[in-house]
């Protein structure tokens, strides 16, 4: 890692080449932070954070400046936390691409974080995503449907608003003539056919206010960034259960979870049952380059779907415990543990990386790698 250093900087050209550099290794976030006496670039590339650079305190500060400049933010107010957008031209010999910024105060001074164009780093479409076969059209199923509520879940960074986002570019691909509606905060990126909607849950347009309008506004599917409280899972459930197809992320460890949560929300557990249709549960691994590092990244996903023995539990209010072995049993789930190894066993990622996303669960993985070796 270097340390840059510069007196009475332009920081035009620094930010310019920072960005650039970021998106040319395709992460996925970029951070400017201040460290004691200097600033930290560092980049997530794959979802790992890497040093690349140090910057003097000057350069730093100049660099976050100019970028608070180009997303429009108050750079005299280093005492609140601001948030923005940042247009930059001609990426990659692309078009214009858009990020998102977020200023924060420490006690050292301001770090940045950029969010990087999803669309640079991610696939876009169902079919380019490699979500497992039994994954891959049961979304199909979904999207050729007409009612019901999908639901993505999983910690942040597993991929749920990507596998989202290529679902809802299915439905609207495959089919002519569909009011399609996405409200999210923020929008991700640009979907052709959909008419996208940015809420801020410190704003006037809330996603439960918005949800509420929508309805009233004929559309056949909804996606809805992220269930975050009782009253937006309440509307949801609703809109799902009028006929709407609904999609939609809950951040929960597993699929048991996420439907717990929605139990603990002060959902009826009736209205759970008669709206949910599927949850997704999904996780990343890096791919293996097969030189002993890593480059990319690919899903491990599970599904569960809302069968009679799955209802009965929903109903009798189980435990997480219970819910989850209530779908096991479904002769379509595979757990995540047993994809991994399908993967490991492809060549396409390694036991440790296995390990350091799914835990003990990959214990079996090691086994089989171990075999194969």
């Amino acid at each position: 890692m270097t340390r840059e250093t510069s007196s009475g900087i332009d920081a035009r050209p620094l930010v310019d080449r920072i960005l650039r550099a970021a998106i040319e290794r395709r992460a996925s976030d970029l951070h400017i932070e201040p460290v004691g006496a200097d600033y930290e670039i560092r980049s997530r590339v794959d979802g790992v954070l890497h040093a690349d650079q140090r910057l003097d305190a000057e350069s730093g500060r100049a660099a976050v400046a100019r970028l608070m400049v180009m997303a429009r933010l108050l750079t005299y107010r280093l005492d609140v936390p601001q948030e923005g957008r940042v247009t930059l031209g001609g990426a990659g010999g692309a078009g214009d691409v858009e990020l998102r910024l977020s200023v924060m105060p420490t006690i050292h001074g301001l770090r940045a974080a950029v969010r990087m164009p999803a669309d640079a780093i991610q696939a876009a479409v169902l079919d380019g995503l490699g979500l497992p076969d039994a994954v891959r059209a049961a979304l199909e199923r979904f999207a050729a449907g007409d009612s019901g509520m999908l639901l993505f879940t999983g910690p942040a960074g597993s991929g749920k608003t990507t596998s989202m986002y290529a679902t809802l570019r299915h439905i609207v691909t495959s089919a002519s003539g569909l009011s399609v509606v996405a409200l999210e905060d923020p929008v991700e990126r640009r979907l052709s056919g959909v008419t996208q909607i940015e809420v801020s849950p410190f704003g006037q347009l809330t996603y439960e206010r918005a949800l509420r309008s929508m309805l009233r506004q004929d559309p056949q599917v909804l996606m809805l960034g992220e269930i975050r409280d009782a009253a937006t899972a309440s509307l949801a459930i609703q809109a799902s259960l009028s006929g709407h197809r609904l999609l939609t992320a809950l951040h929960a460890a597993t699929a048991a979870g996420a439907i717990a949560r929605l139990l603990e929300m002060g959902i009826e557990p009736y209205q759970i049952t008669s709206s949910l249709s599927l949850v997704v549960a999904q996780r990343l691994l890096r791919r293996s380059d097969g030189s002993g590092g890593y480059l990319g990244r690919i899903p491990v996903a599970e599904m569960v779907v809302m069968d009679a023995a799955l209802k009965k539990a929903v109903l009798a209010r189980a435990d997480t415990d219970t819910l989850a072995d209530a779908y096991q049993r479904q002769a379509t789930y595979r757990p995540m543990a047993m994809v991994a190894e399908d993967r490991i066993a492809e060549g396409l990622t390694d036991a440790a990386e296995a390990r350091r996303v799914l835990g003990p669960a990959i214990v079996a993985a090691e086994s089989a790698e171990a075999e194969k070796k």
